[in-house]
């Protein structure tokens, strides 16, 4: 009775298929498509052009996927393994509008799952803020995006970045434009180094 009513409830309720690619996917699979690849001043380490690496970026992002966090988070961690000890890891933050509506930042969380993997790794969510709620990205053009994230994050706590080497982490890049905002907010703290890095591109 049980097996015909999951059958049924599979039926009328028919698994998303990018959901499925993540059920199914190992770290090895995702592994594969690790090549670290710089453009507009920021590295990015997964093609997002391949279906794999969207449907994991897309499960992460918008379904709360906690598999795709982890596996995000073992790739993260495969790439900063060298260098744990270096570095303030600084995820993009959600505004206060957008947390609130989605419950969670996913950038957060696939550091998280990196950080428990690299102890040694010093993570920090709360000295980059957004000072306002901004439109999605994907939503607009090029130009429009540059507008849209000017001025819009600002810094706790100054002295904490100053002379430090910095990654702030974005989930998807495609101009640059928020990692770029993001730099210009820390540069005025007089950080040693900042790396942009997104985990896809």
């Amino acid at each position: 009775m049980r097996t015909l009513f999951l059958k049924f409830c599979e039926y009328v309720f028919p698994e998303r298929i990018e959901h499925r690619i993540v059920r199914n996917l190992n770290l090895d699979d995702l592994l594969f498509y690790l090549c670290p690849t710089i453009r507009d001043n920021t590295v990015s380490l997964l093609p997002f052009s391949e279906p794999i690496v969207r449907a994991v970026v897309h499960e992460a992002k918008f379904q709360h996927n906690e598999k795709a966090w982890e596996l995000l988070g073992e790739v993260l961690a495969q790439y900063l393994k060298h260098n744990e000890k270096d570095i303030l890891l600084l995820p993009i933050p959600l505004s206060a509008k957008r947390q609130r509506e989605r419950k969670y930042n996913q950038v957060e969380e696939i550091t998280r799952c990196a950080n428990r993997l690299l102890p040694h790794l010093k993570v920090s969510t709360h000295t980059l803020f957004r000072k306002r709620d901004t439109v999605p990205q994907t939503t607009l053009k090029r130009k429009e995006r540059l507008t849209n994230v000017k001025d819009a994050f600002g810094i706790r706590d100054g002295n904490s970045i100053t002379n430090r080497n910095i990654i702030v982490l974005d989930d998807v890049s495609t101009t640059g434009a928020t990692l770029s905002a993001a730099r210009r907010a820390l540069e005025k703290h007089h950080p040693t180094n900042i790396t942009l890095l997104s985990l896809a591109r």
